[in-house]
């Protein structure tokens, strides 16, 4: 009777004991997937923060190339201060992200256009000065015409008169040797 009850117990303690390993075994296969899992979820992290971190270097170096081409065509219009160099210029600023660079540029843009508008002012003021002194020459050289030779002069119709006022020949205008 002993030999069965101690049979029976070191079975039970078997038993016992392998269970106790079977619960082990399990905690630790419950333990290695929870590690699993969180060294996986940890690598997408990773991965997420490396992806967010590429996009968010592309982007800076997208803005700096359009900041780039901005400040090369302001610089192309501060050296070639014409019109037609313009509106590429504020369009290819108006692209520009960074608010301190974009107003740099516009503000460089700005001081090109008065330039330009300056230069074109200058331009028309000298064109009407260079008119008016045309007018006033012609004016000069129709006075002179006016009173030629002989005391024949021309009157505001373009009519010719002797010195005593009647209206003169185109014989004698010819005579006189003046043009009709």
């Amino acid at each position: 009777k002993e030999d069965k009850n101690s049979l029976e117990k070191a079975e039970k303690e078997k038993l016992e004991k392998e269970k106790k390993e079977k619960e082990e075994q399990e905690k630790e296969k419950k333990t290695e997937e929870e590690r699993k899992l969180r060294e996986e979820e940890e690598r997408k992290k990773q991965e997420e923060e490396r992806k967010a971190r590429e996009e968010q270097e592309r982007r800076d170096a997208e803005a700096k190339q359009i900041a780039e081409q901005a400040e090369a065509t302001v610089q192309q219009l501060e050296n070639n201060q014409v019109q037609d160099y313009v509106a590429p210029a504020q369009a290819a600023v108006e692209r520009v992200a960074d608010e301190n660079i974009k107003s740099k540029l516009v503000y460089r843009i700005g001081l090109v256009q008065n330039a330009i508008n300056i230069r074109a002012q200058q331009a028309a003021e000298a064109a009407e000065a260079e008119q008016a002194r045309q007018a006033a020459e012609s004016q000069i050289v129709e006075q002179q015409e006016s009173v030629a030779a002989g005391g024949y002069f021309k009157d505001y119709r373009g009519r010719w008169h002797r010195p005593n006022g009647q209206y003169a020949s185109k014989k004698e205008i010819a005579n006189a040797g003046l043009a009709w």
